[in-house]
């Protein structure tokens, strides 16, 4: 009951055919346990597999998928259940996914962009600690922006891209994906914080005084989408309102505007009365992003 993912969740983010084959492998380790003297050759043969196949995971070679599976047990993230201490980190790397971070669609890397080196650097250090990388293992940042003003780092280990699939992370381009809350982060509320914290970290619009007036300019949750995902999208920012209600932060609409034909931004306005902004400030992680945290004080500072 307390399980999150296993080897089966691993083994299903690889495509039909590398499934197959851990299927057999699993049948080829079943016929050996019944039959502890029979040989790879026996075994193959009572499978109608080639000879080569048995051999080969007699050898000690096991499929990729199995391969993943073995380097996250060894790392004591699988079988993946809601007590293991590494989850806290977990969902903060997680969050992030469903904000300005992200995997590539081809599964070559789990990256978060940022206009805060600082930022992308705590990113990396966190994956460092989820699975024990040595400093900069399989990873790099990329500086980026027409002048220079955006950092990018990417991390290219597979084993924990599917770690991070496996576990609900979006794949490829999230404006035209559905994007829902896995269930075990709602399971614990220091998991919600942290993945709130890491989404609200990319995608928090942050205050400053409106010019002329004793009041802030907005404060707001905004994610993109194709019409289409329209419903999708409320819902998902229905979830974060609902988040911050129990927080002691309340929300006053939920909006959105065409940005073209086929894109849509999807708002959700944050009550900016005194005592709503500050429960905000006090209430709400920001994480890998430091610069919103210093403009909301700033913000509240000069109202």
């Amino acid at each position: 009951e307390n399980i999150i993912i296993d080897e089966q969740d691993i083994i299903g983010t690889y495509d039909e055919r590398q499934q197959e084959q851990c299927g057999l492998y699993f049948r080829y380790q079943a016929i050996k346990q019944q039959h502890p003297g029979w040989g790879y050759k026996r075994i193959a043969k009572s499978m109608g597999q080639p000879i080569g196949k048995t051999r080969w995971w007699h050898e000690g070679r096991l499929p990729v998928p199995v391969q993943t599976a073995v380097w996250l047990r060894e790392r004591d993230l699988l079988p993946l259940k809601l007590d293991n201490p590494k989850l806290p980190l977990i969902s903060k790397v997680l969050g992030a996914t469903f904000g300005d971070g992200g995997i590539f669609d081809n599964l070559n890397g789990i990256f978060l962009s940022s206009s805060e080196k600082k930022a992308v650097e705590e990113f990396g250090e966190d994956l460092e600690n989820i699975f024990g990388f040595k400093r900069a293992e399989n990873s790099r940042i990329i500086e980026g922006g027409e002048y220079g003003h955006s950092w990018c780092f990417q991390n290219t280990n597979r084993n924990c891209i599917r770690f991070f699939v496996a576990l609900g992370a979006p794949r490829g381009n999230k404006t035209q994906l559905e994007l829902r809350v896995p269930s075990w982060v709602e399971s614990n509320t220091r998991f919600e914080d942290e993945f709130v914290g890491s989404f609200a970290g990319g995608e928090l619009g942050t205050p400053i005084m409106q010019k002329g007036a004793n009041n802030l300019t907005t404060l707001e949750i905004g994610i993109t989408g194709i019409p289409r995902l329209q419903e999708n999208r409320r819902e998902f920012l229905r979830w974060i309102k609902n988040h911050l209600a129990r927080k002691d932060v309340f929300c006053t609409a939920l909006y959105e505007r065409e940005l073209n034909a086929e894109s849509r931004i999807f708002r959700l306005q944050i009550s900016k009365k005194f005592d709503n902004v500050l429960h905000f400030m006090m209430n709400v992680k920001i994480n890998y992003c430091g610069y919103k945290q210093q403009r909301l004080l700033n913000a509240l500072g000069a109202w």
